[in-house]
C-alpha cells in the first residue's frame, strides 16, 4: 500500500486507476448505506477519487489508502445528506412564502372583483326584493319580522329571497367555481 501511495503522490495515473477499479463498486455499497441512493452513492465517490486525485501531491496518509478513501466517502456522504437537507428546506420555505404570496394576491383580485360582482348583482335586484334582502341578509331580521315591516305574507317574503338568491348564484356563477377551487388548493 505505501507503493500505491507513493505512486499517487508522484502523480502515476496507472496507480490511481487500479485503485479505483479496485475500490469503486465497495465504496459505492458503503456510499449506499448512508445515502440510500445509488446515483448519489456514485457521485459520493467519484468525487471522493477526485478529492484523493487533486491533493495526490501532498497526501500524508497515516492509515491505509482504503481506510483514508472511506472516510473521505463518509465525510463527502455526510456532505451530501446536509446539502440535500438544506436544499429541501429553502425549497420548502421558498414555496410557503410564494404560495402565501401568491394566496393573498388572489385573494385581493378576488375581493375586490367579487365585491364589485356583488354590487352589480344587487343593482340588478328590483326594490322591494332588494329590500327584503337587506333586511334578512343585514339586519338579520327574521322572515316574519320583515313582513310585518314591510306589511307582506312571509310567502312573499321567501319569493324575495328566493328570487334575490337565484340571481347571486346566477352572477356570480364564475367567483363560486374559482372560490370553490381556491378552497381546495389551500
Amino acid at each position: 500500500m505505501l507503493d500505491t501511495i507513493k505512486a499517487l503522490r508522484d502523480g502515476n495515473h496507472l496507480a490511481f486507476e487500479e485503485l479505483f477499479n479496485n475500490c469503486y463498486e465497495s465504496l459505492c455499497r458503503y456510499a449506499y448505506s448512508i445515502l440510500k441512493d445509488m446515483d448519489e452513492a456514485e457521485d459520493v465517490v467519484q468525487k471522493s477519487f477526485f478529492i484523493l486525485w487533486d491533493q495526490h501531491k501532498n497526501l500524508n496518509i497515516q492509515s491505509t489508502i482504503n481506510s483514508y478513501l472511506y472516510r473521505i466517502v463518509h465525510n463527502e456522504s455526510l456532505n451530501a445528506i446536509h446539502q440535500t437537507k438544506n436544499h429541501q428546506e429553502h425549497n420548502l420555505k421558498y414555496l410557503l412564502l410564494t404560495n402565501k404570496d401568491m394566496n393573498n394576491t388572489i385573494e385581493n383580485i378576488e375581493s375586490s372583483d367579487l365585491q364589485k360582482s356583488i354590487d352589480k348583482a344587487f343593482t340588478l335586484l328590483p326594490p322591494q326584493c332588494r329590500r327584503v334582502f337587506e333586511m334578512s341578509r343585514v339586519e338579520q331580521l327574521t322572515y316574519s319580522e320583515i313582513a310585518k315591516e314591510l306589511n307582506i305574507s312571509t310567502n312573499t317574503v321567501e319569493n324575495h329571497i328566493s328570487k334575490a338568491l337565484k340571481l347571486f348564484r346566477s352572477e356570480l356563477r364564475e367567483f363560486l367555481s374559482v372560490c370553490f377551487l381556491f378552497q381546495l388548493l389551500k
